[in-house]
């Protein structure tokens, strides 16, 4: 045996470990972050945290959860990491003391109860979780096994890897998400390296509890990634290649930007790929700006959405544009509660407004050989903090199969405030009218409550503007002829309740969609 090298060794790993005591916060690189599993994000924010006093670093550390939590307190224990110097912690530890017992001395302490070990701050370094979801879709022409969708799962996940076992309906599936250094392997039917919500999708399921720091992203039908993880500048670029029968019959390559804000996927041998974008930029001098969009191109046919949101930087101005291509080929994919499309539409919607109070709005839709278009303002009659008292009138146009229009003029309260949204009110027709309501409350972190309703009365020659919520977007428009609609949706991280309710005039076949779905975590 060379006793020499394995002197040098036990010496380099002496000095190691001398060094890494006492070892504050900013003295460890970005790049022992992003190599002890550390997103790009997760990186970022401890080093600017370590610039800020320590009191504002354990603060921020007590905040995270989940697998944020795990990556630090496995680091804090590696490297040893302390905010304080030993003087400052016995200062600190003394007046901790003092304040407890106004008699206690410092002298009279134990030196080993003075010198104190670094806090546990963050949960656990591995986590388990377990749920189930159930659906149901009553519409009376559907067969049962299309009805009715629930599925049960178990998982865990900790140290950069994640896994889950599940039951969807009658089948048994599979996720794993695996990192090796700068390697990604995702295999099954849950995990994968892109954000993107139309790839491969599991038409029968979707996940309501899909978040930053959440176990379940959407389900998907089964698929293989393998990829590469390039740090740059302390930024992580992923790209590899894939395979999904789902989505091409062909293997294919795929990209990733650092935090997921753009992602791509391509089959050379079906020409086709799917596009998703996810960004947003603040500037002082020219607002707040974000935009979402998902596309699938393909030779036979292309769909997708695109989402824009601008406000100005005293938020006084606001505009917002959406677009959107639906199909029967997302049918399942984006709202599981509308009745199937018989043929493609494209509609575009946009809205801009001066404190929400102030505006116009403009829709156009194509759907076959009917076009529908729209234009319409609204100002205030009663403007107070507690919301507003507005006047809308709106222009309905429907030409191609028919050669409709119609005057709407409208009176609804409305107050708006970043997510917030409380509005109702009444539009009166030539042919009758509609109730309109929208309500979106956020609740605490994590939870939110949205409510969207419409009740059409008499012979509306064209389609309301139904304004919801769908998955990828904050804001969505749709045409709808059906005489009454209710939505219903309540998130949280652990658990989701969906239900919406609709019904036509005369039509013995309502259609009633309810999902719900749990999300249990536990620490180990």
């Amino acid at each position: 045996m060379d006793w020499q090298k394995i002197g040098v060794i036990l010496w380099i790993s002496l000095v190691q470990t001398l060094q890494a005591v006492e070892k504050k916060p900013d003295q460890v690189s970005v790049s022992e972050l992003l190599q002890a599993g550390f997103p790009p994000h997760l990186a970022a924010a401890w080093k600017e945290k370590a610039k800020q006093s320590p009191e504002n670093f354990i603060q921020w550390k007590r905040s995270l959860k989940g697998k944020d939590a795990s990556l630090v307190s496995k680091v804090w224990k590696l490297k040893q990491i302390t905010v304080y110097s030993t003087k400052q912690r016995l200062n600190e530890n003394n007046r901790s003391q003092q304040n407890l017992n106004p008699h206690w001395n410092p002298k009279n302490q134990k030196q080993k109860d003075t010198q104190t070990k670094s806090p546990n701050l963050t949960g656990p370094a591995y986590e388990l979780f377990f749920g189930m979801s159930y659906q149901n879709l009553d519409v009376r022409y559907l067969p049962r096994e299309e009805k009715n969708h629930s599925s049960v799962f178990f998982g865990g996940r900790g140290k950069g890897q994640i896994w889950i076992l599940e039951k969807r309906d009658e089948d048994f599936s599979y996720g794993a998400n695996l990192t090796f250094q700068q390697f990604r392997f995702t295999s099954g039917n849950r995990y994968k390296p892109i954000p993107h919500f139309y790839f491969a999708k599991d038409p029968n399921f979707y996940s309501q509890l899909e978040r930053t720091g959440s176990p379940l992203p959407q389900p998907i039908l089964f698929s293989n990634f393998l990829g590469y993880r390039y740090l740059r500048e302390g930024k992580e670029y992923e790209f590899g290649m894939y395979h999904s029968a789902a989505f091409s019959a062909y293997p294919g390559l795929y990209f990733t930007s650092p935090n997921k804000s753009y992602s791509a996927v391509w089959s050379a041998g079906e020409n086709k790929s799917s596009l998703y974008i996810n960004d947003s930029w603040n500037s002082k001098d020219l607002g707040n700006h974000r935009v979402q969009s998902e596309s699938i191109l393909n030779k036979k046919e292309s769909v997708g959405f695109f989402y824009l949101k601008s406000e100005s930087p005293e938020s006084k101005f606001f505009f917002d544009a959406t677009a959107y291509r639906d199909s029967p080929l997302l049918y399942g994919m984006v709202s599981p509660s509308e009745v199937r499309p018989e043929i493609p539409q494209t509609l575009g919607y946009t809205r801009g407004s001066y404190r929400h109070f102030l505006g116009f709005e403009y829709l156009g839709s194509m759907e076959g050989h009917r076009y529908e278009s729209g234009r319409s303002g609204f100002f205030p009659f009663f403007l107070s903090e507690w919301g507003n008292l507005l006047y809308r009138y709106r222009e309905y146009n429907e030409s191609g199969n028919y050669q409709y229009k119609e005057m709407g003029r409208a009176a609804f309260y409305e107050w708006r405030k970043e997510k917030a949204v409380v509005s109702f009110g009444f539009e009166s027709r030539e042919n009758g009218g509609q109730w309109e309501g929208k309500l979106a409350i956020p609740i605490d972190t994590g939870n939110l409550l949205e409510f969207s309703a419409i009740f059409r009365e008499g012979q509306p020659k064209t389609r309301a503007w139904f304004e919801n919520w769908t998955y990828a977007t904050d804001f969505n428009i749709n045409l709808t002829d059906r005489q009454e609609i209710i939505k219903l949706k309540w998130v949280s991280p652990f658990i989701s309740v969906n239900i919406s309710y609709s019904e036509k005039e005369k039509d013995p076949n309502p259609i009633l969609f309810i999902n719900f779905q749990l999300l249990q975590k536990f620490d180990l």
